[in-house]
C-alpha cells in the first residue's frame, strides 16, 4: 500500500571520540530542503527516496552537513520493518553527516635528556 513522506534536512554533525560516536542534531535549525513523495510502499523504497533526496540536496550544498528526517503523512501505514530501520540509520538519514574527528592521539615520547657537556 503507497504512503506519502515528507523528507527534510536537519543540520547536524558526527563527532568520534575515542571508542563512541555521538550524533548532534539542531531540531530547530535551518532546512535546506524539503520534499514530500507519494507511491513508496516498502523499507527499500523509502531508503532509495532517503538517498535520492540527500544526493540531491547535496549537489545544491556540497559543505553542508545535515541528517535527513523522514516523516509519514498521518493516517499512513508503516511498511514492515519501518520502526527498526529508522531507528538504526537503515533509510540512510546519517549519510550525509560530516564526521569531526576528536579522538585523542598516543602522547609522543619524551626525548631523551640532552648528555651533560664536557669541561
Amino acid at each position: 500500500m503507497p504512503v506519502t513522506l515528507t523528507l527534510s534536512t536537519v543540520p547536524g554533525k558526527l563527532t568520534r571520540k575515542d571508542r563512541c560516536t555521538s550524533k548532534t542534531i539542531e531540531l530547530f535549525g535551518p532546512s535546506l530542503a524539503t520534499e514530500t513523495l507519494t507511491a513508496t510502499s516498502t523499507v527499500q523504497d523509502v531508503k532509495t527516496a532517503v538517498a535520492r533526496f540527500g544526493t540531491k540536496v547535496r549537489a545544491r550544498h556540497p559543505d553542508a552537513s545535515f541528517y535527513v528526517s523522514v516523516r509519514l503523512a498521518k493516517g499512513c501505514r508503516k511498511p514492515n520493518g519501518y520502526d527498526a530501520a529508522s531507528s538504526r540509520n537503515g533509510f540512510g538519514q546519517d549519510d550525509f553527516l560530516h564526521v569531526e574527528d576528536k579522538r585523542t592521539r598516543p602522547a609522543e615520547p619524551a626525548a631523551a635528556p640532552a648528555a651533560p657537556l664536557a669541561a
